[in-house]
């Protein structure tokens, strides 16, 4: 009687023992893809920043020329009359 007890607890052992191995596996697999679409994520923003920044860039420029159009018109030194 004690074999089979023994015997039983040991297979429970072992049971316990795969279900904590097949569950850590998963585990790590899952972080692992997860690791890899953050650093996806980061890429995408790192790239949607620097072209932020060029736009910005490309916006300051726009508003110069416009700046310096109107001062051009309210001089009066193109030679057209917008009024």
């Amino acid at each position: 009687m004690m074999e089979k007890i023994l015997t039983l607890l040991v297979g429970l052992l072992i049971a316990l023992g795969g279900w904590s191995l097949s569950r850590t596996f998963e585990l790590s697999t899952g972080q692992a893809v997860l690791q890899n679409k953050v650093e996806k994520l980061e890429m995408q923003i790192t790239l949607m920043e620097g072209k932020m920044d060029e736009m910005f860039d490309m916006d300051e420029e726009i508003m110069d020329q416009h700046k310096k159009l109107f001062e051009k018109l309210e001089q009066g030194s193109t030679g057209y009359n917008y009024n």
